[in-house]
């Protein structure tokens, strides 16, 4: 990449604005590649080390669980009355009182006169199955 910013730079007669045209998108391209999720890495991290027993945790899978016991890289949750699941520390998302901000909601609109679907009357299914009216 260096490289072709040089061969431009020397074909406009070494004009040191052409070579700012290609480093800052690659500038930009190595903060998302590198230094974003290294920061989110280190968030989970913390997160995952902050985890006490009691907490009310979902996972990854959307897993909803109380921590009940915590070892070598595993969780145990109780996810009801007398059922725990084992699940990895690292599937851990985010605790369940914390808004999910991965979900973008969308605004509610009004239903603009559309054809609303209505269950069938009890009268015509029992007409069906004693084969009264034809159709």
């Amino acid at each position: 990449m260096n490289a072709l910013a040089l061969l431009v730079a020397q074909s406009n007669g070494g004009s040191p604005l052409s070579l700012l045209v290609f480093l800052i998108p690659a500038g930009l391209f190595v903060y998302m590649l590198v230094v974003s999720p290294r920061k989110q890495r280190q968030k989970h991290e913390s997160f995952v080390k902050s985890i006490e027993v009691g907490t009310d945790v979902v996972t990854a899978g959307g897993l909803y669980g109380t921590v009940n016991f915590i070892e070598d890289g595993i969780c145990h949750l109780e996810v009801d009355n007398d059922v725990v699941v084992r699940v990895s520390m690292s599937s851990l998302s985010r605790t369940a009182n914390e808004p999910d901000t991965s979900v973008k909601s969308e605004p509610e609109t009004p239903d603009k006169g559309g054809s609303t679907a209505t269950p069938p009357d009890d009268t015509e299914s029992a007409d069906e199955e004693t084969g009264g009216s034809a159709r």
